[in-house]
């Protein structure tokens, strides 16, 4: 499936007179939890020639793309990816660690990652990934059944949330890396257990949720929306980011 993909972002370069920048995963399958039948969620940076940048008229700035059923590619200009990490959106830094890559410049990956650091915010990702969580949640039984692959829709970005308070640092985007801020070993080696299940069963599998699973979550729900977040610090000026969106559309 690679290969294909990667024809169809070439394809998808030359149609819309794009250069694209990073194109990854960043679904289930970069997350560690992907189903046998998990489609690909293919997301992308672009580019387009210097001279779009000094028109008057602002063209679009996203891309939606679809092949089949599997096959999702979207993704955002660099301006306004650029903007949305001095924002300190969550989007851009899950992206630049995406595991799986299917095309990437040189350095680019490294360059935008180090500008989400600079502008990261905690308090902003910390309500982006409760918000995500809350809605998961309450759009299902958590008493009861479940598909599995909603389950991890409210336990990676709890996860993800627990680790910007313990470290107060970009959070990891996958599951398995994020099982590392669980301190209880129970809680941690059930979750395991369920990323070996989700492996072999496909995306409508109904899991019977397990209480010690409910438990959690609902302790983790109850430190976060105690949680006293501060104000973020002072968002630094642009001038980085202005200074790697020329250097990036120039090259």
């Amino acid at each position: 499936m690679k290969s294909e993909i990667i024809e169809h972002i070439t394809q998808l370069e030359k149609e819309q007179g794009i250069q694209i920048l990073i194109a990854c995963e960043s679904g289930s399958r970069a997350w560690g939890c992907p189903s046998p039948d998990s489609d690909y969620d293919v997301r992308i940076i672009y580019k387009r020639p210097k001279y779009h940048y000094l028109e008057i008229d602002e063209k679009p700035d996203t891309i939606n793309y679809f092949h089949g059923k599997l096959l999702d590619i979207n993704g955002w200009d660099i301006k306004k990816t650029l903007r949305l990490i001095r924002k300190s959106n969550a989007t851009p830094f899950e992206w630049t660690q995406s595991p799986i890559i299917y095309k990437e410049v040189k350095g680019i990956r490294e360059q935008i990652l180090e500008l989400c650091k600079i502008y990261f915010q905690p308090r902003h990702i910390i309500n982006h990934y409760k918000g995500i969580a809350k809605n998961s949640y309450h759009s299902q039984d958590m008493t009861g059944e479940i598909k599995l692959k909603k389950l991890f829709y409210v336990l990676r970005p709890l996860m993800a949330a627990k680790w910007i308070i313990s470290h107060r640092e970009v959070p990891p985007m996958d599951i398995p890396t994020l099982i590392k801020i669980i301190n209880d070993s129970s809680i941690a080696t059930h979750i395991q257990e369920l990323l070996k299940t989700k492996e072999t069963v496909n995306e409508d599998y109904v899991h019977h949720i397990d209480p010690l699973m409910t438990e959690f979550i609902s302790k983790e729900f109850e430190l976060l929306d105690a949680l006293k977040i501060e104000d973020s610090v002072a968002v630094p000026s642009s001038d980085k980011l202005n200074q790697a969106f020329l250097s990036i559309i120039e090259d």
